[in-house]
Order: C-alpha cells, then structure tokens, then sequence
C-alpha cells in the first residue's frame, strides 16, 4: 500500500495484537529447513519471501505498540505491551540470527546473492555476529533499563511559574528573552535532574554492565566494538570517526566560539552563561507565527512547494492520523518517525511546544517519512528497505535544508532570521554530536568508571568541544551531569555521530542548492529512492555526495556557513 493510495485506513483503525513468537519460530524453522536443503534458487527465494512477511509482521505489531504507548504513557495496559515486546524481540533477533546463519551456507547463495545484490548477504553476517542464544537474557534487561529510562523521562513533571509542566512544555521558558525568566527555568531543570542523578547513574551503570557482558560473551573486547556493528558501520570504522571528530574541532569548534562571542555581544550579558545559551537573539529565537494547530496544514503546504505533489504525502498521512505534533501530559518526549511495514505507512511523532524547534522537527521527521514511502518497494527484505542510519539522518537532516525557501509559511517577515537561527543551531551541534559520541567511547573503553568518573569525563570534554561554556552554582550541570539529558547516550548507543556525518551531507546538498535547487532535489530523490540496498559511502557515491570523512569538504563548509552567517 502507498500513502497516495485512496481509501488507507486511519490511524485509529489499526489493531495492535500481541506478536505470536511461538508461530514466528515455526516459520523460522521452516525456513532454515528450505534453506539448508533448496537445490533450486526459487524454492529458497519462496521460503525467504514468507519469512519476511513474518518478520514484517511482527516488526509492525512492535512499532504500533510503542506508538500507542508514547502516545499516552499512563495507559498501563501498552506499558506491560511494550515490556513483553522488549523480550519478544530478543529472542526474535536471535531466531533471526539463526536464519542468517543459513542463508550465509545456504547451496542457493551465490544465486540470491546474483538477483538481490549482497546487501542482505552483509546484514546477515552483521546480525550473526551481534546476536546470539547465550546473551537473549542479557538482551532483556538492556531493554528493560531503556524502557525503565525512557519511561521516567516521559513522566517528568517540573514546577514552574505555579504549573507542572514536562520537559518539552519547560523548553520555551529556556530560552525566553527574559534573563531571569531563563535562569529559573534552567534552575528549575537542574533540580530535576539532580533529583534524578542516583537514579539515572545506577540505570547507566547497569546499561554500561550489561553491554559490556553482551559483547565479551559474543567474543569482543569492549562494547565499543559490538556498537560499531549493532550501527552497521560496513565502510568504515572508529579511526575514521575519530578523524571526523578532530576535523570537527580544528574547523568547527573555532566557528562556534566565535557564534558566542556575537552572542554575548547581541545579548548584552557581561557573561554568558549556560543559561543564556539557548537564548541566541536579543528580541528572541523567531518562533512560528501560525498557531501549533496549523502546522499540519502548513505542513502539507511546504512539501506540495518543495516536491510538485497535491496533495502531499504529509497531507495525506495527517488526513488518516499518522501524524501527532503537539506535547500533552502523559505523552512520551521526543520525537520520531516510524514506518508500519505491513501498511507501508509512516507515523510521525514529536512534541510542539511553540518553539522554532517546531519547524524542524516537523520537515525532519518528514524528511525520513518521505524517504520511507520513496523506498517502500525497493527490496523484497526488510531489512534492506531503509539504509543505515547515517544515511537515514541525511533524508532528514538535507529536507530541512531543502525547506529553507519555503519558511515564511511558517514564519512571515522573521524567515531569515528562523534560517540564520537554524544554521546557527547546526553548527553549533556538531561539536556537540562529537562530544556525545566521544564519551561514549570512553565509557565503553571503560567500563568499570564509577559514575563520579564519568561525570568528570563528560565534565573534561565540554572545555574540548564547548570552550565557551560557564557555569554557576547550577551543581547538576557543574559536576559534569549534562550528558544525563541525552536519551540516545542511554538508549541508542553509538547512534549520535550519525547526525553530525548526515549534517555534513546536508550541509552539502544546502551548498548545491544554493546555486541548483533543481539539481539538489533530483540528488535528494536519487538518495531516497536508494533504500538499503548499499552502504553508506557507496550510497554517497551513487547520488554524488562526498564522504564526510574528507576533511576537505568539512573545510569548505565551515566556509560557506561562515558565508552565509555573514561572521
């Protein structure tokens, strides 16, 4: 089914029903039995097609109960769901680690391999090597301490102004215009999270634990290098990460210690605080000038404006409630895009709260669901339909570079100031991902840190990637404890550098389509259309887009931002 498809069902139709494991593993013992002993290709081929349609099932019944439970997180009944899904989908990678297994011996390889490429031939490698019978309890209780993170996150309620608000509703009061309006509201935040410390550093200790267990049971030596292949990382590896970092510091860092020093200046503060960050304009960050309940229909205007299509896909999947923009109590934070395999539908999740972040997050997680349906009959694989996620954050990441001429629909006469803010923002993440994905190593390179050490390493780390950065009797912050507000660090590890390498990709296709935009959304197209069936440098190959490893291109853009931010 494709989301241009008249008469898709709605959102609210759709019927979560608990995964059947126990048929999943009938079919999967079917499967390997065919693929052991096929002699004819399309004997195996038929046996592969119906175990991917379990898998798909399977994967669809997953997602949709962890969209209903993010939806309301107080509804006990999805909260269990959700849990029984954790195991179920450990035990269901390691029956699909078994098929793997089979399909790399299989007689009929060399013949799948000829007519479906050897994508699916390099994931199941990748998936024999990071799951296996001896860690699915270890695999459990990962999930369990992401969900238990997860969870206390969505259900935080912070005092402030005489309300309780979340950590989504608390965000425009963190950069509001008013400095003592912002110095109360990162008060109020610091003493959340300092309420939290023992709690989040016990989580982590165990989730530190536990996946070193997981990766010295499968034969590694850290947790540094199973995370590498949980990512996919197929052409390249943790020499080149560190090179992109270091070209991050050399070239980037410079730039933002230059964006706070303006900053300072724009704000008149004698200091800048960690506090005033967030606040980069004097008069204010510009935010939407329509009201949170026409961003959906704004929406859909700027992806008709952007891709030539009436009615676009967003306008479609807001029609049939696949999307949900708005914070609310008892809603998970964040924000995300997931794809129902079985509907070919993608769902799209964020939480609006009348900030310019807004904006973003909608052509972001857009972004992804549009290169979703572009790529939904790509392979006959699941797993091969979308691309790692590097390349993945790049669908995102580039729309909302693509978006940039269509953003006085969101923001009248302040558009230009939404796209200084906006790349202002971007430059300022880099070194930021880098610093996220840089503890990271050093955690897991460490595995026996207490939480004191961690937190000087996260503490050492802002002097190398955020210079700038002060603070007062803040003791959550001061003590190096910021990094506890970053869910990937808990429940995605290795994940974060994945948007610093697609912002420089982004960074790119932006360049180009200064001078061609024509020419820069038939490139975008041409990724999208892709799906997973390359790796990612050979995917950037294909479209036309440099490796981010190239320090060279790193360079140029620093450049061209400076340009454009007129520094």
């Amino acid at each position: 089914m494709s989301v241009e498809t008249k008469g898709m069902l709605d959102f609210a139709s759709l019927k979560y029903e608990r995964p059947d494991v126990e048929h999943f593993k009938e079919v999967v013992q079917s499967t390997r039995l065919k693929l052991m002993s096929a002699r004819d290709p399309e004997v195996a081929i038929a046996a592969l097609i119906e175990y991917e349609k379990e898998l798909s099932k399977f994967d669809t019944q997953v997602c949709l109960c962890n969209i209903l439970h993010d939806l309301d997180t107080s509804n006990q009944f999805y909260t269990d769901e959700v849990a029984f899904c954790d195991e179920a989908s450990a035990n269901v990678s390691e029956l699909c680690s078994a098929v793997s297994s089979v399909l790399l011996s299989s007689p009929c390889a060399d013949a799948i391999r000829e007519k479906y490429g050897d994508m699916i031939f390099l994931k199941a490698k990748n998936l024999k090597e990071t799951v296996s019978k001896e860690v699915i309890d270890d695999l459990v209780e990962e999930a369990n301490l992401e969900t238990e993170y997860a969870q206390i996150q969505s259900e935080a309620s912070i005092s402030f102004n005489g309300k309780m608000l979340n950590l989504s509703m608390l965000e425009p009061f963190l950069e509001s215009t008013d400095r003592d309006t912002r110095i109360k509201a990162h008060k109020a935040l610091d003493d959340y999270y300092t309420s939290k410390v023992e709690i989040f550093d016990e989580i982590y200790d165990k989730m530190v634990k536990v996946r070193t267990r997981i990766a010295q049971k499968l034969g590694y030596e850290s947790f540094t290098e199973l995370g590498y292949k949980r990512m996919e990382r197929y052409d390249y590896n943790r020499d080149d990460v560190q090179k992109f970092r270091d070209a991050v510091v050399k070239y980037i860092v410079p730039i933002t210690v230059q964006i706070r020093k303006l900053q300072k200046e724009r704000l008149g503060v004698d200091k800048l605080m960690f506090y005033d960050l967030p606040c980069i304009f004097k008069n204010g960050n510009p935010v939407p000038t329509i009201k949170m309940k026409d961003y959906q229909k704004v929406a859909g205007d700027v992806f008709t404006d952007v891709l030539g299509a009436e009615p676009s896909f967003y306008d479609v999947l807001s029609e049939h409630g696949f999307t949900d923009l708005i914070s609310r109590k008892n809603k998970s934070t964040g924000g995300y895009c997931m794809y129902l395999e079985d509907y070919a539908i993608p769902f799209i999740f964020m939480n609006a709260n009348g900030t310019a972040d807004d904006v973003s997050t909608i052509v972001h997680e857009g972004g992804h669901a549009y290169a979703a349906i572009k790529s939904a009959e790509v392979s006959p694989f699941v797993e091969c339909l979308s691309p790692t996620l590097e390349t993945c954050e790049i669908h995102s990441t580039a729309m909302e570079y693509l978006t940039y001429p269509y953003m006085e629909n969101y923001f009248g006469e302040y558009a230009a100031s939404y796209r200084e803010l906006h790349m202002t923002l971007a430059l300022l993440f880099l070194p930021y991902g880098c610093m996220v994905d840089e503890y990271q190593h050093i955690v897991y390179d460490n595995p026996d840190y207490t939480p004191a050490e961690r937190h000087k390493v996260w503490h050492d780390l802002e002097e190398k990637y955020q210079p700038f950065i002060k603070y007062d009797d803040h003791p959550f912050h001061a003590m190096g404890g910021a990094w506890m507000k970053k869910d990937h660090i808990f429940t995605t590890p290795f994940y974060y550098i994945d948007y610093c390498l697609a912002q420089i990709c982004a960074l790119e296709l932006w360049d180009e389509a200064e001078n061609d935009y024509k020419g820069a959304l038939i490139k975008y197209n041409h990724l999208c259309e892709c799906g997973g069936n390359a790796t990612f440098l050979k995917i950037l190959e294909e479209v036309g887009l440099t490796s981010p490893f190239n320090t060279d291109v790193i360079k140029r853009l620093a450049y061209k931002t400076c340009s454009f931010l007129e520094l």
